[in-house]
């Protein structure tokens, strides 16, 4: 390829990433939205009857209205029992997760971070070593032969004489000096 061809392609990839993350993070803002409410009005909601279910996560509560409004969430004050009372009352489905989380949660989101510290060391290692290497992956410095290429075998300068005698003087400029004084 071409390094036109290289280019188009370079920034074609470039744009198909950048249009899919855009498309991530819409995805994400349009999904569903949940509003903050404060624990006031909270419990007021649960007297009044009109959560249907609620998510604990510690100290966090996350739930959905009867009448299909978007969701809320909320924190609570830790070990506050009569919330419990007064959702189990109002029949509310209750369903408590573990705050903590997985003990794979972080590798999850520093494996980024590692991905492009890999990257980054290997781009300065490859900067850092002779030849001018930087981002030259691939390319290598052998010569292509061909077919139409001369090729120039013994054979074909056996009988010439001209080539005998340049050799011969090559062969007596390199000598030694000491071989020739008659020194040993």
């Amino acid at each position: 390829m071409n390094s036109t061809v290289k280019q188009v392609v370079f920034w074609l990839v470039i744009l198909l990433a950048g249009v899919l993350l855009w498309s991530v993070v819409q995805n994400n803002n349009t999904g569903n939205k949940e509003r903050e409410v404060n624990f006031s009005q909270f419990m007021a909601d649960v007297d009044q009857g009109r959560i249907k279910d609620v998510t604990v996560y510690g100290p966090e509560v996350h739930g959905s209205y009867k009448d299909q409004k978007p969701g809320f969430h909320t924190t609570v004050p830790p070990n506050y029992t009569d919330m419990y009372k007064s959702l189990r009352e109002k029949g509310v489905n209750i369903t408590v997760k573990d705050a903590s989380g997985s003990n794979w949660s972080w590798a999850f989101q520093i494996l980024p971070l590692v991905i492009i510290l890999g990257l980054w060391f290997f781009m300065i290692r490859q900067m850092q070593s002779g030849g001018n290497k930087a981002l030259s992956f691939g390319k290598s410095r052998a010569r292509l032969l061909s077919l139409q290429q001369k090729k120039v075998t013994f054979k074909d300068v056996a009988g010439v004489d001209e080539a005998k005698e340049e050799l011969h003087e090559i062969i007596e400029n390199h000598r030694p000096r000491m071989m020739t004084s008659g020194r040993i």
